[in-house]
């Protein structure tokens, strides 16, 4: 059979649901099926795609942009892939497949795809029953092209510049200390605020990894961030360093030189994991069977409260990261430590 001349893959956003679909195009890529591997993405979520072995070339929607709309469009119409893949699945992945020529158009079945995003398919698929998290789910879609679905993917390199491994070296060069390093991240989303752990519980953490295994901290978060880093470090009684800004490179290469990384479901767990760097990530809200970090090297924590996990966006009683208790938080620490100086 003769190699596809090229494969659109269509995952626009959110970051973390674009690197959540990486291991199947690079499964995709490894398996020869295509000559040509091109993805549509959003310009915020473009940085993560750079240097990707796996993607032959990077098609942005300019969404922050509708002046340059009518441009995107016409381009869109004026490309001739013959396979297009959806693994966004909602209706504005259908906006784009609707301008899209493909005469293959394949993509998930309505019980995952949502806002009717399957009508703009040509071949729906349905994950199997054990393809629960996300990554599996993604998976799924190689069936369409004859390939076997694996279970337990390889982790997928992700490309860092040499420039902001550099720095991050630099910057770790330069923190006091021979301990392991710990990079606490305390925020999520804007929209995933409901998923965040206190401040304060982060601080106790940080302070027992400091006494119990001389750990150095390093604190991370996005500009918009900066008063809930500055609240986690001040109720700190150890020292702690905050990473300087730099964008998601610098911030990749940071958590691909970490020891442990410790956040709640967030693009900087989930990088951390694909990095092989250990991660405990803390759960509440979200079902860590879809979202948590699917490579090895991880423990979840969760409070264990029954309404946990649940599918509401906004909750005013949190009391599942609440009660997520400091201690279970420094016990996966320590499993992770341990096993990484095995």
């Amino acid at each position: 059979m003769e190699p596809i001349r090229s494969v659109l893959v269509v995952r626009l956003s959110a970051l973390g649901d674009v690197l959540f679909a990486l291991p199947a195009v690079a499964a995709l890529a490894q398996s020869r099926v295509a000559e040509r591997i091109a993805w549509l993405v959003e310009e915020r979520a473009a940085t993560l795609l750079e240097g990707c072995s796996a993607v032959d070339e990077v098609v942005v929607f300019p969404r922050r942009h509708p002046a340059r709309w009518p441009a995107h469009a016409r381009a869109m119409r004026a490309r001739r892939d013959p396979v297009t893949v959806d693994f966004q699945g909602t209706l504005k992945s259908r906006l784009q497949l609707a301008l899209l020529r493909s005469p293959r158009k394949i993509g998930f079945s309505a019980g995952v795809a949502r806002e009717g995003a399957e009508r703009a398919l040509t071949e729906r698929i349905e994950p199997p029953s054990w393809a629960r998290h996300r990554v599996a789910q993604n998976l799924a879609l190689l069936a369409a092209f004859g390939l076997a679905v694996p279970r337990r993917p390889e982790r997928p390199a992700l490309a860092v510049p040499s420039a902001a491994r550099e720095r991050a070296a630099e910057f770790v060069g330069s923190l006091p200390g021979g301990g392991p390093l710990v990079v606490l991240h305390p925020g999520t989303s804007a929209f995933g605020e409901f998923k965040r752990w206190p401040p304060e519980r982060f601080a106790a953490l940080g302070d027992v990894l400091v006494r119990r295994r001389d750990a150095r901290l390093v604190l991370t978060g996005a500009p918009a961030e900066a008063p809930l880093v500055q609240a986690v470090h001040d109720a700190l009684r150890s020292p702690a360093a905050v990473a300087p800004a730099g964008g998601l490179h610098a911030l990749s290469a940071l958590l691909a030189a970490a020891d442990l990384v410790v956040a709640a479901d967030s693009l900087p767990l989930h990088l951390a994991n694909f990095h092989g760097t250990p991660v405990v990530g803390l759960y509440g809200p979200k079902d860590p069977a879809r979202t948590g970090p699917f490579f090895d090297r991880s423990r979840v924590v969760r409070a264990g409260v029954a309404c946990s996990p649940c599918t509401l966006r906004r909750c005013r009683d949190r009391l599942c990261m609440d009660r997520l208790r400091v201690e279970d938080a420094f016990r996966a620490a320590e499993e992770l430590l341990d096993g990484a100086r095995a």
